[in-house]
């Protein structure tokens, strides 16, 4: 029997992705997966996880990170896709953490293109630091790359966790993250939604013959205010409870690890 593909796939949601270094450090010891794919912050800590950057130092690149990017700082733009904020030190940090690391396993970073209103994949050998900053690229917040003669956003607009991506690559047993809050707030939901009937995106459910698991916090990590201010206190409080709640799925991780 052909071995089944396994893939961790990593969502977005700013400052909330300090709850998926936690995850990662409870999964770690049982779960290698074959693939990664990530969006938005999700890309950037993929990124790390698939060139093998240590679970705990991973986390202490999170405890630290208001060093490396300090706090965003605002600014006024000069054109219509640079952002409210200024993208220099993340752009800075970005290209410091792809000379770092380089995938081991295959990866995928998810961006959208803002003229095709489409997310799009690229793997491994194709993506550059340009790709990563992009997938965080949120529209009027943050600048979006021009990538290939195209502008690129933040890869997590249309669907916040990437699955389609893994399993249109061959994933079959998944464990998804998902940081975003249960319940957010409505004009986020509005504005979503609109997003996607201009895009004509609808999400595709997941094959029957997929597995899937998901691991995510029970209700609202923050606000969204939390989710772009760094607070040493609080990023740690979140890869906390992400270990907590992986560890809790540990037992089903292990079963969809050895499932035939």
């Amino acid at each position: 029997m052909q071995r089944a593909t396994t893939a961790l796939v990593l969502g977005g949601g700013g400052l909330f992705g300090a709850y998926e270094a936690g995850v990662w450090k409870a999964l770690v010891g049982v779960f290698q997966p074959d693939m990664i794919v990530g969006a938005s912050i999700g890309a950037l800590n993929g990124w790390a996880i698939a060139g093998g950057c240590p679970a705990d130092e991973w986390i202490e690149e999170w405890l630290s990170l208001e060093a490396a990017v300090g706090q965003m700082r605002l600014r006024i733009p000069i054109g219509l896709f640079e952002g409210l904020f200024d993208s220099g030190p993340l752009q800075a940090y970005v290209q410091q953490l792809t000379r770092r690391f380089l995938p081991r396993i295959r990866f995928g970073a998810a961006v959208l293109s803002v003229r095709r209103l489409k997310t799009e994949v690229f793997w491994n050998e194709a993506i550059t630091w340009r790709h990563l900053c992009a997938s965080c690229g949120v529209p009027i917040f943050l600048k979006q790359y021009e990538i290939g003669g195209r502008r690129w956003a933040d890869g997590g607009l249309l669907s916040a966790v990437p699955l389609q991506p893994a399993i249109a690559a061959g994933a079959t047993r998944i464990v998804a993250v998902n940081v975003l809050p249960t319940r957010a707030p409505a004009a986020l939901r509005a504005a979503r939604g609109l997003l996607c009937a201009v895009a004509g995106y609808r999400p595709e459910p997941v094959p029957d013959e997929v597995e899937m698991l998901r691991i995510e916090p029970g209700d609202a990590l923050g606000n969204w205010r939390n989710a772009y201010i760094w607070d040493r206190q609080i990023i740690r409080s979140w890869i906390e409870r992400g270990r907590c709640d992986a560890e809790r799925a540990l037992r089903a991780v292990e079963k969809l690890v050895v499932t035939n």
